[in-house]
């Protein structure tokens, strides 16, 4: 539990930002320890790492949520611990004795940065001539029933924000991590879809490591 409590402080610190649905994210790497025996979750407190009680509550009632569908008990941290700053690692291993909680899953922000995707080749293009873009539009304006061939000198690039995520799980009992998962994740839509992306994958992941 000594390293439960290390991470909770650091993950409390950080506002938890995901996600947009139409935006996947990523599962960059996947760690389950292989020692493990315990066999499939039964029962998770589940602990969203966010100074922003809206953001915690959706992302803990979320996963709740989605355990339960696939016949996992889970409980979301803040119907336990309302604050954030209650979460030290004496009050989660008295309450998890208490509960029946076999695991504790915590979700941490890494950290956040500017990522461009550039486009250097040149970009050509058939259309008809009808409309141009600006400023073309008037010197071009029509020519009936003809299509050309433009080259375009200019680097096309898009620039985003991401999130570089780590979800673990540790066995209650002993305080050893049992699985990891670092993901990247595209930032910019809204909170609930943001969430809901996120979780899709480390369920998925958490599955095919027959945990659930």
């Amino acid at each position: 539990m000594h390293n439960i409590g290390k991470l909770i402080s650091v993950t409390t610190a950080a506002c938890l930002m995901v996600v947009i649905s139409c935006s996947p994210t990523n599962i960059n790497a996947v760690w389950k320890d292989p020692q493990y025996q315990g066999g499939k979750l039964k029962n998770v407190l589940v602990i969203g790492g966010s100074t922003e009680q809206i953001i915690r509550r959706l992302f803990e009632d979320e996963f709740t949520a989605r355990f339960k569908t696939q016949g996992t008990n889970a409980i979301q941290s803040y119907r336990i611990f309302p604050s954030e700053k209650d979460l030290d690692k004496d009050s989660i291993e008295s309450k998890s004795s208490e509960l029946g909680i076999d695991a504790i899953l915590i979700m941490r922000l890494v950290n956040t940065k500017i990522e461009k995707d550039y486009n250097p080749a040149p970009n050509y293009y058939n259309r008809n001539t009808y409309f141009y873009d600006w400023p073309n539009r008037y010197s071009r304006f029509y020519t009936q029933g003809s299509h050309a061939r433009y080259y375009d000198d200019r680097l096309g690039y898009s620039e985003y924000e991401v999130a570089n995520v780590e979800t673990s799980i540790y066995d209650s009992q002993t305080g050893k991590m049992i699985w990891s998962a670092q993901s990247k994740t595209v930032l910019g839509g809204s909170r609930e879809l943001e969430i809901s992306s996120l979780i899709d994958v480390v369920m998925k992941s958490l599955s095919e490591n027959q945990l659930l």
